[in-house]
């Protein structure tokens, strides 16, 4: 959902609800959500990764590095903080680095000079957002790790979900939920399914590689039932049904890291990448929607052109990377 479909409709933070496509009902539903994560506040901006940007991700570590987990749940201030916990997750892993409960509360607080309401949750862009620019504003781990930056991921695209966790990426994500939903998951410890009624919460999770498959990590440390640690968990390997049915979210959102120097160039090559890909995408629905044809031609010779400008931008990419 993009920035500019959700500020049309003042209210709707109050009411606290997103809407999604159906593709099961073939309709547009309005989904509330009371708790956690509250959507996705998806911006057109945000460069997406496709395949050729996610096999351009460098590997990170190898599987049995370690796996950085926090727990929510000793947030005093707000229990409701998945989607920041669920951020400073993914950039741990990322750089190796352990963030302090005190930081992360830092950040936390940050989010309700940023819009956030009092007692309700988070966006998962709107945390990943806050939490990479804070990140990005310690000069002492921007000297020691490089800055961070942050793309979109097609959750229905299963092979570049799977290109950027088999390189150990997390994926920043999340699902929404009811009673009924939390029973099923609790039944087996995998997150699947979507017919389970009216939606009543979002949480806000990692995807990342664990067990050698697509799993979850939460943030929820320690938490365990019948002796087994239960704050990494499986989820159904293909997305799709579950997304169709609106309890899945459409997108997430993987960190990387780029070098400061680096960093300004990659984000303005990565919007006009973005922009270049739309113009595309419109100068081919009026070149097949038009019957004229020295315009559909004139379309045609534009989107050449643009193609070409998505090589040149891929080439300068390269060279920051």
């Amino acid at each position: 959902m993009s920035r500019k479909a959700e500020t049309q409709d003042p209210d709707r933070a109050l009411r606290n609800t997103r809407s999604f496509y159906n593709l099961k009902n073939k309709k547009m539903e309005e989904v509330k959500i009371y708790d956690g994560c509250l959507g996705v506040w998806e911006e057109d901006t945000d460069f997406l990764l496709d395949g050729v940007d996610a096999d351009g991700l460098p590997p990170l570590f190898t599987q049995d590095e370690e796996i950085y987990e926090y727990n929510q749940a000793k947030q005093d201030r707000s229990t409701k903080s998945c989607t920041i916990f669920n951020a400073v997750g993914a950039i741990s892993d990322l750089m190796n680095y352990e963030f302090t409960l005190d930081q992360i509360k830092e950040i936390d607080d940050l989010s309700y000079t940023k819009g956030r309401i009092q007692g309700r949750g988070r966006y998962t862009k709107k945390a990943v957002d806050l939490a990479t620019k804070r990140r990005n504003s310690n000069k002492e781990l921007v000297k020691k790790y490089w800055k961070v930056a942050y793309y979109r991921v097609d959750m229905r695209n299963d092979q570049v979900v799977q290109k950027v966790l088999d390189k150990l990426y997390d994926i920043c994500w999340g699902y929404d939920g009811n009673y009924k939903y939390g029973t099923d998951f609790t039944a087996d410890w995998v997150l699947d399914g979507y017919d389970f009624g009216e939606k009543t919460y979002g949480h806000s999770v990692n995807i990342r590689k664990i067990w050698d498959s697509k799993g979850v990590k939460d943030s929820y440390k320690g938490r365990t039932y019948k002796g087994e640690d239960r704050n990494k968990y499986k989820v159904k390997p293909l997305f799709s049904e579950e997304v169709a049915g609106g309890t899945f979210h459409t997108r997430g959102y993987v960190i990387t890291k780029v070098s400061e120097d680096n960093y300004e160039e990659l984000i303005r090559l990565a919007k006009m990448r973005t922009a270049v890909n739309k113009a595309l995408e419109s100068h081919s629905e009026l070149r097949h929607l038009s019957n004229d044809k020295k315009y559909q031609d004139r379309l045609h010779n534009i989107n050449e052109t643009h193609r070409k400008k998505l090589q040149d931008i891929d080439r300068e990419r390269e060279k920051h990377t």
